[in-house]
């Protein structure tokens, strides 16, 4: 067979540029698939990343907000132990107080001895004027 005049193409050769157009074009369809890809890829790190950044800011907002309780509760029962220990120091003052009262009465309510009063002393007063005078012109003991 007679090669053919120069710059003419076979049948052979345009099968093979029709097979490379072809391989192009699939070469291009596979980067844009692939750059797609890539894309989502990006879209979804982002998306993972924004989802990871919200649940740090939410998981450092509710160690705040429970170290704030936690110290809200320590406050309160500090509060409460500090009114206990009012309220028993209130109601201690108040036995105190209604037992004195008690022994009161009864020292109040306790009969005179009889007599008592009206008893004359068997000692002389003491001199307390310093004159060595018993208040009636008398001195002690004489």
């Amino acid at each position: 067979m007679a090669a053919p005049p120069r710059g003419t193409r076979t049948a052979q050769m345009l099968e093979y540029e029709r097979q490379a157009d072809e391989r192009a074009r699939e070469q291009d369809a596979m980067n844009e698939e692939r750059e797609r890809m890539l894309e989502e890829q990006a879209r979804m790190a982002a998306e993972q990343e924004r989802i990871a950044q919200e649940e740090y800011e939410m998981r450092q907002y509710y160690e705040a907000e429970a170290l704030k309780h936690a110290e809200e509760v320590r406050i309160h029962q500090e509060e409460v132990r500090r009114h206990q220990d009012r309220v028993r120091d209130h109601e201690r003052r108040i036995r105190d107080h209604e037992a004195s009262a008690e022994a009161f009465a009864k020292v109040i309510a306790m009969p005179a001895k009889p007599g008592r009063d009206r008893q004359t002393p068997f000692i002389t007063p003491v001199d307390r004027t310093g004159t060595g005078l018993n208040g009636n012109g008398k001195t002690n003991g004489a």
